[in-house]
């Protein structure tokens, strides 16, 4: 698992507990089985990107807080976040530089 995986799955535990909400609750309404919350949250499966509204919807967050890590990024962790937007589709890619922008507009 990358530097970039463990720190969005670190977050998204962070923000469900801040909200709340249980595993079983979040589950529910992004529509998984508690267990892949459980996996998602360890790092030990990765999160399909159409997820990533669904879960800020159940969590009652905008999709760009999901990305905002509280430590600085190294070196590494840009090498990781290069090959994770490599893997994805030009839709995907597309949908993470709105993202990314409409937090840049926040500032």
């Amino acid at each position: 698992m990358t530097e970039f995986q463990q720190q969005f799955s670190k977050r998204l535990r962070e923000i469900r507990i801040a909200s709340g909400i249980s595993q079983e609750e979040f589950a529910e309404a992004v529509g998984v089985a508690p267990k892949t919350v459980s996996y998602w949250e360890n790092g030990h499966n990765a999160i399909s990107f159409n997820k990533l509204p669904v879960m800020a919807n159940a969590l009652g967050i905008p999709i760009y807080k999901l990305f905002v890590f509280t430590d600085s990024l190294t070196k590494n962790d840009n090498q990781d976040i290069i090959e994770f937007l490599s893997s994805m589709t030009e839709k995907e890619r597309n949908t993470v530089l709105a993202v990314i922008k409409a937090i840049l507009m926040l500032k």
